[in-house]
């Protein structure tokens, strides 16, 4: 299956996708990158030899910077963009295969709503991130008010958003938005070695922790519990992974998981 596109570079590591947004200067989330992004996760969710896409940006300094300015004309003209942002982030938060951002460079506006949709977040040490809109008169608008108080807390996600202020990617992951913090020449190292040991595991169960994980956020612990993690454990006991990772752990071997 060919991953050629216009914005993105794509790259193929086995059961790995590593997609790197390709938009100078400022790898912003315009129209174009949408819509490869948007094709790139069609044609992975069909294909069974991809397990992990690994989301990146190009050159050293930003993974993205947000919206693309230069298209602002056109909405203020009140014309549709034909690419929906929050259509695409809410596909990439629902998507049934393990997504990562790999931050190489900032991370700002839809740049970091955009790392607040993938599953899990590698970020460069000397990398900062912050939703700045409000120096533009705007608000966050694909997700931003919604999701970063969720992973951070009330307080400091309003402090964030009213001021513009951006962080440091070490104090973003002692707030616990971040899942690891190294050097920039490090950042893609260390997902493409997560993502290979994600890729050896159970990609049927992964699907079902990922969805129990965020419809469990949206309800009480009781209906959590007892309703959302009940299904996901109904779906996954009569599946030929969890028959083979019985029988592997049994035999004290590494388990072959199929996806099914």
């Amino acid at each position: 299956m060919a991953y050629e596109y216009e914005k993105l570079k794509v790259e193929k590591d086995g059961m790995v996708v590593i997609a790197a947004i390709n938009h100078p200067p400022a790898n912003s989330m315009g129209q174009g990158v949408l819509r490869d992004i948007k094709d790139l996760l069609e044609k992975c969710e069909k294909d069974d030899g991809v397990r992990v896409i690994i989301l990146t940006g190009s050159g050293e300094k930003l993974f993205c910077a947000g919206a693309d300015i230069t298209e602002f004309a056109d909405l203020q003209k009140g014309k549709v963009p034909e690419y929906n942002g929050n259509e695409i982030y809410f596909k990439i938060e629902e998507y049934p295969k393990v997504i990562i951002a790999a931050m190489q460079g900032g991370a700002y506006g839809g740049g970091l709503e955009l790392a607040c949709c993938c599953h899990l977040r590698i970020m460069a040490e000397e990398a900062t991130l912050g939703l700045p809109e409000v120096k533009l008169g705007l608000n966050p608008g694909w997700g931003g008010t919604q999701r970063l108080p969720r992973f951070i807390g009330k307080t400091k996600a309003l402090e964030l958003m009213l001021t513009g202020n951006f962080i440091p990617s070490k104090e973003a992951l002692a707030l616990g938005l971040l899942n690891k913090v190294v050097p920039r020449e490090k950042v893609l190292e260390e997902a493409k070695a997560l993502a290979q040991k994600l890729a050896a595991g159970a990609p049927v169960a992964q699907r079902e922790i990922m969805k129990a994980v965020r419809l469990g956020l949206e309800t009480n612990l009781r209906q959590g519990v007892l309703e959302v993690e009940a299904a996901a454990s109904k779906a996954l006991q009569f599946t030929e992974d969890f028959k083979e990772g019985a029988k592997a752990f049994l035999e004290k071997r590494p388990p072959q998981f199929k996806g099914r």
